[in-house]
């Protein structure tokens, strides 16, 4: 076991050995934007569930005992909720993404993906073995030019891309990459994890409004939804040939069917309290008056320092004073763009806000802040 060590001691050495920490201090890190994962209602409809006799566990995989019906009224509702024609309910998003792309992207097809996609995507590709094309991050020649040679190639010709990145913060031009994807006869998978609940008209994402067969979404349930588990929004063949094709889907255990219930609870919720955004909202434009120095699209707030030892250095000192958040290094983000991820939620007052910018401004080497 001692052959791991020289790896962690040089982890240590750059700046980028990780553990476990439980939370301390004011919440700037985690991805409960809507605060639902404290919900009162969410509490007592799982206390609701627990004395109606649901099981905790499923037991078995859907396919043999594990399917319930709290996950058949979960892909139900959620498909009427987003308005597509299926709905296939899984354990997590990584599982989610993964099962897609390996299950739906064949040897021969050509995948094309925005330069920041998720590490859930990424796997799934490398385990796909097919041609991949990396595109420069939201820039729409740059995937022109690449599904126009994907499609050159022959096969399918899939494009993979984020709603709102996870660690930038801002948002792609779906509609744009829709219609190239048209024009290109593409497919198209949207992963929704930090747009969903926040995004959208009504709150059902970035995706909120497209319709088409070629798009397929990527629903996190464990974010602004506050539970766990990931929707997959299809047409009726791609949801019956994921249950049909999909591994990690077929050899994993179902979902909690309490955590079914929860999720569908806690849709409801994002429908019925608007004011949940409308509070987001005001806190983004806080941060963006407290903070002009650093671009701001959406409820995650990149600062980034470059250095990962300085990151973490900031990190630290922010924890000392208080402030729950973290440093995110490469691999997550690339090499010389070390940040912190200043995450908004409904759960932070102005006064929590505006203290974390203050301390911030005197931390920082360079004055990013008012």
């Amino acid at each position: 076991m001692k052959t791991f060590e020289p790896e962690l001691d040089r982890l240590k050495a750059i700046g980028r050995y990780r553990s476990l920490n439980l939370p301390s201090g004011i919440d700037f890190s985690s991805n409960d934007y809507l605060g639902l994962s404290k919900h009162p209602a969410l509490r007592q409809t799982a206390i609701e569930a627990l004395q109606g006799g649901i099981e905790v566990g499923a037991s078995a995989s859907r396919l043999l005992r594990g399917h319930r019906q709290a996950h058949e009224d979960l892909e139900r509702f959620a498909a009427i909720y987003f308005a597509r024609p299926r709905t296939l309910f899984f354990a997590n998003g990584y599982q989610a993404n993964f099962a897609l792309i390996t299950a739906l992207v064949k040897r021969e097809d050509v995948v094309v993906y925005d330069a920041l996609c998720h590490a859930s995507m990424r796997d799934g590709l490398h385990m796909t073995r097919c041609r991949a094309i990396k595109a420069r991050h939201n820039d729409l020649n740059a995937f022109e030019d690449a599904l126009k040679e994907g499609r050159a190639a022959g096969g399918n010709v899939w494009l993979l891309v984020e709603s709102v990145y996870s660690m930038d913060g801002d948002v792609a031009p779906l509609r744009e990459l829709l219609l190239l994807v048209e024009k290109h006869d593409a497919l198209m998978i949207v992963d929704e994890a930090h747009g969903t609940g926040v995004s959208g008209l009504t709150g059902r994402g970035e995706t909120e409004g497209l319709d088409s067969e070629r798009l397929i979404v990527l629903h996190t349930c464990g974010k602004a939804l506050g539970v766990a588990g990931a929707l997959v929004c299809a047409s009726e063949p791609v949801i019956s040939y994921l249950v049909n094709a999909a591994r990690p889907f077929i050899y994993s255990t179902a979902p909690m069917p309490l955590q079914a219930v929860l999720v569908k609870r806690a849709l409801e919720i994002v429908r019925d309290e608007p004011q949940r955004r409308e509070q987001l909202l005001a806190l983004k434009t806080l941060a963006a008056k407290r903070m002009p120095g650093i671009a701001i699209n959406s409820q995650i707030v990149p600062i980034v320092v470059g250095e990962d030892r300085a990151a973490v250095a900031l990190a630290t000192a922010l924890q000392a004073s208080g402030f729950d958040i973290r440093a995110i290094r490469p691999p997550t983000v690339p090499e010389g763009t070390a940040r912190l991820r200043l995450s908004l939620h409904v759960g932070l007052s102005r006064g929590d806000l505006t203290a974390f910018t203050d301390t911030l401004s005197r931390l920082l080497p360079e004055r990013l802040c008012v």
